[in-house]
């Protein structure tokens, strides 16, 4: 009980509580649901679902169907929302700090589903080295950002975005985006100019490059040991093959451009 009351205080401070998210919603009743709502999922001991939170705040079934309009309303945006939420975090006094730059953390995770006809669910395949997942599923793919905070060692990955990005149809403007394009937008539409965003090797790439560089942010990632360059291509006039016109020079790979491990410096992360 003592901490549903420090929740209900810190949700009721006009200058940093829940408030703060009002402006997301174009009416007064659809944000008073989803105070409701919070709080019903915060109270709730049963599975993750509409019903499971009316009950968790003591309303009957004759309220269902209202609540579960709320999701589908119009007056609001998840993605405002979710920009709301981004800058009320980072007012936070324990936000983990670079440079003293914002420090974000992303990846992709596959759920798998029981319902055969659930809207956007697939045949997906488990890259993951993980033994204890099975190599394919059915699910969802979803993409995540969340904001490091914390004190000393102990830091806590909050989420600021979960995006589904594969098995539901495309709008047009996202035909032919891969799933490391549409991270690459997360990233940009959540992230501070000139925070650092942490992303695994998979993510290592110039898809995502080009758009922090554009956007002003760092890239902090593992690049993968096959990694290959290509060196600017120095065409010679007088010479002319069949077929295309060569674009690039010869491979240079990334191992290559390191000392040998013993010359290195060592560091412990």
């Amino acid at each position: 009980m003592e901490l549903y009351q420090l929740i209900d205080q810190a949700m009721a401070k006009p200058s940093k509580g829940i408030v703060k998210l009002r402006p997301a919603f174009s009416r007064e009743v659809p944000f008073e649901w989803f105070v409701l709502l919070l709080w019903g999922a915060l109270l709730s001991h049963q599975p993750a679902a509409v019903s499971s939170y009316l009950n968790g705040v003591g309303l009957g079934e004759a309220y269902y169907g209202q609540a579960l309009h709320w999701f589908h309303s119009t007056a609001f945006t998840m993605d405002e929302g979710c920009l709301r939420w981004g800058r009320w975090l980072s007012s936070h006094s324990s936000i983990k700090t670079l440079k003293g730059q914002r420090v974000y953390a992303g990846d992709g995770i596959k759920v798998s589903k029981e319902g055969r006809k659930m809207p956007g669910i697939k045949g997906l395949h488990q890259e993951s080295e993980d033994v204890s997942k099975p190599e394919w599923i059915r699910g969802h793919y979803f993409s995540a950002l969340n904001l490091l905070l914390g004190s000393g060692s102990a830091l806590f990955a909050v989420p600021l975005g979960l995006k589904l990005h594969d098995g539901i149809e495309p709008v047009e403007a996202d035909r032919g985006l891969t799933l490391v394009d549409k991270m690459a937008a997360v990233c940009v539409a959540f992230m501070v100019t000139g925070s650092y965003g942490l992303l695994d090797a998979y993510y290592a790439s110039a898809k995502i490059l080009k758009p922090f560089r554009a956007a002003g942010l760092h890239l902090i990632s593992r690049a993968p040991i096959s990694t290959v360059g290509r060196a600017a291509f120095s065409a010679n006039p007088s010479v002319r093959g069949p077929g295309r016109p060569r674009q690039w020079g010869s491979d240079v790979k990334l191992r290559a451009l390191f000392a040998p491990i013993e010359q290195c410096t060592q560091a412990t992360v």
